[in-house]
């Protein structure tokens, strides 16, 4: 348990350790920043670093006033060096942070500063817009499947590393040699569905044990960003509305139904969203539209951004072939995988028509869109994927995928080509 695997972010991390920027990791508790830190730090053997952790009350105090964090650093014969990394873990307990960064940015550039953080709302309350062009933020998420393969240290991370879905699409017949492995990986992919992504869990054999541990983030994550940072007092409605958006993950969201249904206000509902969303706990899925008479323009769905957390939440460990959810828990793991990977200009819609029509992602990349219809089996008919057919007429797009249970294959349709690929291979 005590091992530290490699991150994708630190790559990302890394390219901005000796620009002058702060950097800012922002994730879920228990995400796994702290680890990500101690990595950082050992890379840094030749150079000179410090560590806080401001849940520690000591060195919280340190932080009350500029001049006690500098007078801390002059007596460690620290503030001269002629570079200092300083890690500050949970920042989120920092009073008037921006003050204290900023006079550090500006008066300091010998000081590089990585903090992380748990909530968003924190960047938002204490981050003003002095500190715009100061600072960097990187999201840290739980573990994609990749990352899951690697602390799991199976063997079959290194073939799920030799494709992904873009790949295929360049040539079909790299995949073709690897669909004996698929049942093999499905393994490792319901696991992982079902439990989700965040690391002591991953790292926990006994059920027993994992589901704990899962259950210890959830009560962490009430106390401290649902009490303590969101302020919210009803913590009972609160959890009602996060038992309604579990049990009904990847469908279209209506603040007017749950309020007529559960009597949860509409002001209070839009809070908790709010607050799910920059804790993320869930992310949001807007539709795609360009013809807004026929089109679905405004509800959105939401989706967990970890299904073990969405599952703890209904009580259902059960294993994903026997669940009448697992359309719903595909969506959400498809979704989640395209999210944690994406680049900065890709944006992930869902579309929709009026007459219920519907495909379920679109990525948008500068002027190429792809479709994605989710579907976890292994027989599947031309009418099974009627609406992506729909969508690719309306809008002349030649290429789409198909994402299946194990079924691994190449159809030309309507003069579309359709590409019929396993779940795990995204």
């Amino acid at each position: 348990m005590n091992e530290l695997y490699e991150r994708k972010i630190l790559n990302k991390v890394r390219k901005w350790l000796n620009k002058p920027e702060i950097i800012v990791l922002l994730g879920a508790r228990q995400v796994g920043k702290t680890s990500i830190l101690k990595l950082l730090m050992d890379d840094m053997k030749d150079k000179q670093f410090i560590y806080f952790d401001l849940e520690n009350t000591y060195n919280l105090e340190l932080f009350s006033n500029t001049e006690f964090f500098l007078n801390y650093l002059r007596g460690k014969d620290l503030l001269k060096s002629k570079k200092l990394y300083i890690f500050i873990d949970d920042f989120q307990y920092m009073q008037d942070t921006t003050k204290f960064l900023k006079l550090m940015y500006d008066g300091y550039p010998n000081l590089k500063f990585i903090v992380t953080g748990s909530s968003s709302l924190e960047i938002k309350r204490n981050f003003s817009e002095s500190l715009t062009g100061r600072k960097i933020i990187l999201k840290i998420h739980s573990l994609d499947f990749e990352e899951f393969l690697l602390f799991k240290e199976s063997d079959l991370l290194s073939i799920k590393q030799k494709i992904n879905i873009r790949k295929i699409a360049e040539d079909f017949s790299i995949a073709e040699e690897l669909s004996i492995f698929t049942k093999k990986i499905n393994v490792f992919l319901n696991e992982f569905i079902v439990y989700g992504g965040y690391p002591k869990p991953v790292l926990t054999p006994d059920i027993d044990d994992k589901i704990l541990r899962l259950k210890e983030i959830h009560n962490s994550y009430i106390k401290k960003d649902i009490k303590d940072i969101g302020k919210i007092d009803n913590i009972l409605e609160f959890n009602k509305l996060v038992s309604v958006l579990a049990l009904n993950n990847g469908n279209q969201f209506n603040v007017k139904n749950i309020t007529e249904e559960f009597g949860i206000k509409r002001r209070h509902i839009e809070k908790y969203i709010d607050l799910l969303k920059e804790t993320f706990v869930i992310n949001i899925l807007k539709p795609y539209f360009r013809n807004k008479k026929k089109e679905i323009i405004k509800m959105p769905k939401i989706y967990f951004s970890d299904s073990g957390l969405r599952n703890l939440n209904i009580s259902d460990f059960r294993n994903l072939e026997s669940r009448n959810d697992k359309g719903t828990l595909t969506e959400t793991f498809f979704y989640n995988e395209i999210l944690k990977n994406k680049g900065e200009l890709e944006k992930i819609r869902y579309w929709r028509t009026k007459t219920d029509s519907e495909v379920d992602f679109i990525i948008i990349k500068e002027n190429s869109i792809m479709s994605y219809e989710i579907k976890f089996k292994n027989q599947i008919k031309i009418k099974d994927f009627s609406s992506s057919r729909k969508f690719c007429n309306k809008y002349s797009i030649n290429k789409a995928f198909i994402i299946t249970k194990e079924y691994l294959e190449h159809k030309k349709v309507d003069n579309i080509d359709y590409y019929f690929i396993p779940l795990w291979m995204i």
